[in-house]
């Protein structure tokens, strides 16, 4: 079966859907300082394409494995594997996705720069609404980097750890590109 066909299935079961629309939703993906998630990718349809997925309702678990690409609007996922724990109702309560490294790319809205993160693992835990890049983590504002082995964002209190504040073992490297005037 291609690809196409496979994501075209997944798509139509319920707690998959609903995962991936839920995943890719803006009240799931971090607001920057340089701007807000843009609000019309999650009025875009959803694309999925992975080498296998299983999804088992009794555990409430969603896996998509094997070059999993995950696209809504200007939003990208990209990794070896997206773990999805469901709640009673199938909406996600953690997202997990590793790779070598895993990515995610946004373009903000009226921002002309993408963010773009990127480490072995990423999880989303949606109670706390706190994304951590957990080894080799970087994130990317346009010119800008900010690095570090553990790099934690906290949605709900708008604030960034990294290193050791974020319970890392690396020290934080950040590179500010000035504004051209």
């Amino acid at each position: 079966m291609s690809p196409m066909i496979a994501a075209r299935r997944i798509a139509r079961l319920s707690a998959p859907a609903l995962t991936l629309a839920l995943l890719a939703s803006p009240s799931y993906l971090p607001a920057t300082e340089h701007g807000q998630v843009r609000e019309q990718d999650q009025k875009q349809p959803l694309y999925l394409e992975a080498d296998s997925a299983e999804l088992d309702e009794a555990k409430a678990l969603s896996v998509y494995t094997g070059n999993v690409f995950i696209k809504q609007g200007s939003m990208e996922v990209r990794g070896n594997q997206v773990t999805v724990h469901h709640d009673a109702e199938n909406k996600p309560k953690h997202i997990m996705a590793v790779g070598a490294p895993a990515k995610y790319r946004q373009q903000m809205e009226d921002d002309e720069k993408e963010v773009e993160a990127e480490a072995l693992r990423m999880d989303y835990d949606v109670v706390k609404d706190e994304i951590t890049l957990i080894d080799r983590a970087v994130l990317f504002q346009g010119k800008d980097t900010f690095r570090s082995d553990r790099i934690v964002y906290d949605r709900a209190k708008g604030q960034v750890k990294a290193g050791a504040s974020a319970k890392g073992k690396e020290r934080v490297k950040i590179m500010i590109t000035p504004k051209r005037q």
